[in-house]
């Protein structure tokens, strides 16, 4: 099954174009799909980091099993993304 797709479009420095055209070229990928990558890989660190604070906060105000199960949910999306 097919994954529905939406159109962006966005503006680029002339720097950041010519190194996403030369890394498209190197690795003949099509930049959408390196943009998509980048993108997903971005929005999975910000949620990895959020969860490091829910984590930290639980662990200050001494809620050990709200902590251990906010790392638990870290550790599977590192695992999930190698």
């Amino acid at each position: 099954m097919k994954t529905k797709m939406t159109n962006y479009s966005l503006k680029l420095s002339s720097t950041l174009k010519e190194r996403l055209d030369s890394l498209s070229k190197n690795l003949s990928k099509p930049k959408s799909v390196i943009i998509r990558e980048a993108i997903e890989s971005y929005l999975n660190e910000i949620e990895d980091f959020s969860s490091a604070v829910n984590a930290l906060k639980e662990l200050k105000d001494g809620d050990y099993k709200k902590a251990s199960k906010e790392i638990d949910k870290i550790v599977k999306n590192l695992k999930n993304t190698k």
